[in-house]
């Protein structure tokens, strides 16, 4: 293998697992994925992923684990940006996690054209703790969440590759309960009002009454009761959510200050103006 200043001295082992994780797509390679590549014995497949990841063909993304530079990076010697968006999957997989995880808040949003990427960092929503992940000088963040709450994903393609993510519903209710990692309650208002655009109504109110959590369902009735004003937002969600709101009051944005009006129909108090920041 040549660049357009040095080469790449790879074995024919190396060629060959190289090659063939690019003839079939894979973007993550394992001791399992060598030995099913080449049939040698898994400490030798170790040893060749820890060489190849030296002279510079594959990146290591986790123990044991190495992401595989296409070879436009190789020839053109670019700087490794891959998108951690194409490896999740597979990392998963190999992680023994299987589809008990799903792309989640502000990238799911970015997936459903509703928010801005975050700057070369995924977030994973899954129901164990892991610690973050660098591919390349991105980087995978999960979230563990509660089992009961990993629902409202499925599987979609992105790019060349195929990820778990949460639809616009799941994505709507995820980034307003944990709007601390999706830039605050205001920034989640502009981001629902862009999901709101072919939401499913049955499914939103079915998904909410599986969250089981009261402060939530009262801030969004109140988000989406100040966004009907500015924009159309079925007037039957609205009133679904309503008969649902409790009698305690709560924060619209619990970090924010603590006068404002409340409300008396969602019982939470307007410390923010979410239609003034939109």
């Amino acid at each position: 293998m040549t660049d357009q200043g040095s080469t790449i001295q790879l074995s024919h082992l190396e060629q060959t697992i190289y090659f063939a994780a690019q003839r079939q797509g894979m973007n993550l390679l394992d001791a399992d994925a060598v030995t099913r590549l080449t049939a040698v014995s898994r400490p030798h497949a170790v040893n060749l992923l820890a060489s190849m990841a030296r002279k510079g063909v594959l990146h290591r993304v986790g123990r044991g684990r190495y992401a595989v530079i296409p070879p436009s990076v190789l020839h053109e010697r670019k700087s490794y940006v891959t998108d951690p968006h194409l490896v999740i999957d597979e990392l998963m997989n190999a992680a023994g996690i299987g589809d008990r995880y799903y792309v989640a808040y502000q990238s799911a949003a970015s997936i459903h054209g509703a928010a801005q990427q975050l700057p070369f960092v995924l977030q994973v929503a899954l129901p164990v703790q892991r610690r973050p992940v660098k591919v390349g000088q991105g980087q995978i963040v999960f979230v563990r969440i509660q089992p009961q709450k990993l629902f409202g994903f499925r599987q979609m393609p992105y790019q060349e590759a195929v990820l778990s993510a949460s639809d616009r519903e799941k994505t709507l209710l995820d980034c307003l309960e944990r709007f601390d990692l999706c830039g605050g309650v205001g920034e989640v208002a502009r981001t629902g009002s862009i999901l709101l655009e072919g939401i499913q109504t049955d499914t939103l109110l079915d998904y909410l009454d599986r969250m089981d959590n009261q402060a939530l369902t009262q801030r969004l009735g109140l988000i989406l009761e100040r966004l009907s004003s500015v924009q159309q937002v079925d007037q039957d969600l609205i009133d679904g959510i309503a008969r649902e709101a409790g009698p305690h009051t709560y924060l619209l944005d619990p970090h924010g200050p603590t006068e404002g009006p409340v409300d008396g129909r969602w019982r939470i108090r307007e410390n923010i103006d979410v239609v003034g920041e939109l």
